[in-house]
């Protein structure tokens, strides 16, 4: 499979996965599929960033353009950032029960931030380091 469309596809399940993370927080902690939810949620973003990890990423580097290198190593700086805040928002709250995450306003509110970010990020990656990618990185048969 072309990477940059399963990456696209991974984006569009990640955004998903926190919209109903997001509507999970606000059910009663009887129907509450929350806590599943975010272990979902950080299995497909682990798994999609070792996707970038090990082929995105090293096709910037191993780019002969000054400025595509620096491009992915920029990129890939930003999100070792991002990574280590999601680590750590699933570190705090992975373990804590349902009906205490429903009503903690600290989880609703590290929930948002992430929600936030990673929507930008997925926005800035798909405007400007796929296209990159696709116009300066990819051999055409």
């Amino acid at each position: 499979m072309d990477l940059i469309l399963q990456l696209k596809q991974e984006h569009v399940q990640i955004i998903y996965l926190l919209e109903e993370i997001l509507a999970e927080t606000k059910k009663t902690e009887e129907n509450s599929k929350l806590i599943p939810k975010l272990r979902e949620f950080k299995s497909v973003l682990l798994n999609h960033l070792k996707l970038e990890d090990s082929l995105l990423y090293p096709a910037f580097e191993k780019a002969k353009n000054a400025e595509m290198n620096e491009l992915g190593k920029s990129f890939s700086e930003e999100m070792l950032a991002i990574s280590k805040v999601a680590l750590k928002f699933f570190a705090d709250f992975e373990k804590e029960e349902v009906s205490k995450l429903i009503k903690d306003q600290n989880f609703k509110a590290q929930l948002q931030g992430i929600i936030k970010v990673v929507k930008k990020r997925v926005s800035v990656e798909e405007k400007i380091l796929f296209p990159a990618y696709q116009n300066n990185l990819v051999v055409r048969g």
